[in-house]
């Protein structure tokens, strides 16, 4: 059986559902033709939804190896890798793959534009949201205490699954959906525990969170002078007057446009202003 009729049966697979055959079938394809990009990108997506990060990442950069710097089909490559990272805790890289692939995006006028915006926009909640939680435990002893007995338990709870795993207690796809319960329980004792300081010291202890609405898109900072485009989404005008002048597209639908079909938002604006005058620290978000 030739590379590409494995890598046929694997698509097959995906499009079942099944991929964890899915993933053998790229696999063996690999094995025959390692020089072939495709083969690499689509076990990295299917390695996504299998959530095996290690392994996303690897698929990723060598599927970007393959296609080269100039070749505009490793953006969606690019796509996994941000998303590897992000699985893998590491947010800074992430954000950085993701903002070159995104600046990349729009030179090529690609389809991957509004994917990777998500990616970007993502990437840098994540790092905020670490920053944010340094922040609060140099703020109170306890509360750090409180967090560490959390993520320690955690992390004793995943490494017990990672052992039934391997002696074939359970399956993969069952290791997958036990380690997202335990993370998302840990995340709910977290913000618990959170919410319990924040009350106990009158809001002195509280996370800091921009809201998904004030931000661009494009710049990925608070809007300061946001505009509507006929397809009802908002941008700070600095930054989608430039993405249209170089595009001539709605970054959205991809539905031809000019700067003349933009339209002031005020409501937004005033929601964006009274933000920052309460919340000053967002400046530097």
């Amino acid at each position: 059986m030739s590379a590409y009729e494995l890598k046929e049966k694997g698509n097959h697979a995906f499009k079942e559902g099944d991929y964890v055959s899915a993933e053998e079938f790229f696999s063996q394809a690999i094995q025959k033709n390692p020089h072939e990009p495709t083969f690499f990108s689509n076990r990295a997506l299917t390695r996504i939804r299998l959530s095996q990060w290690p392994g996303v990442e690897h698929d990723a950069r060598a599927a970007i190896d393959l296609y080269g710097h100039k070749n505009a089909s490793r953006l969606k490559s690019c796509s996994y890798l941000a998303q590897a990272l992000l699985g893998l805790q590491q947010p800074q890289e992430a954000y950085e793959v993701a903002i070159d692939a995104y600046r990349a995006s729009l030179a090529a006028k690609s389809a991957q534009t509004e994917t990777l915006s998500k990616l970007v926009l993502r990437a840098k909640q994540a790092i905020w949201a670490a920053k944010e939680t340094s922040r609060m435990r140099e703020m109170n002893q306890t509360l750090a205490a409180v967090e560490t007995m959390i993520e320690a338990d955690l992390d004793r709870a995943l490494e017990e699954l990672q052992q039934r795993s391997e002696k074939g207690e359970i399956g993969h796809i069952g290791l997958v959906e036990d380690e997202k319960e335990l993370r998302a329980d840990a995340e709910k004792n977290i913000q618990n525990v959170r919410e319990a300081f924040r009350v106990a010291s009158k809001g002195e202890i509280q996370e800091r969170v921009v809201p998904d609405y004030l931000i661009d898109g494009i710049t990925f900072e608070i809007m300061h002078d946001p505009v509507i485009t006929p397809s009802g989404s908002s941008f700070d005008r600095i930054g989608i007057v430039k993405y249209i002048e170089q595009s001539g597209v709605d970054p959205i639908t991809r539905v031809n446009m000019t700067v003349n079909d933009l339209r002031p938002n005020y409501a937004l604006k005033a929601a964006c202003e009274e933000f920052l005058d309460k919340n000053g620290w967002a400046v530097d978000w």
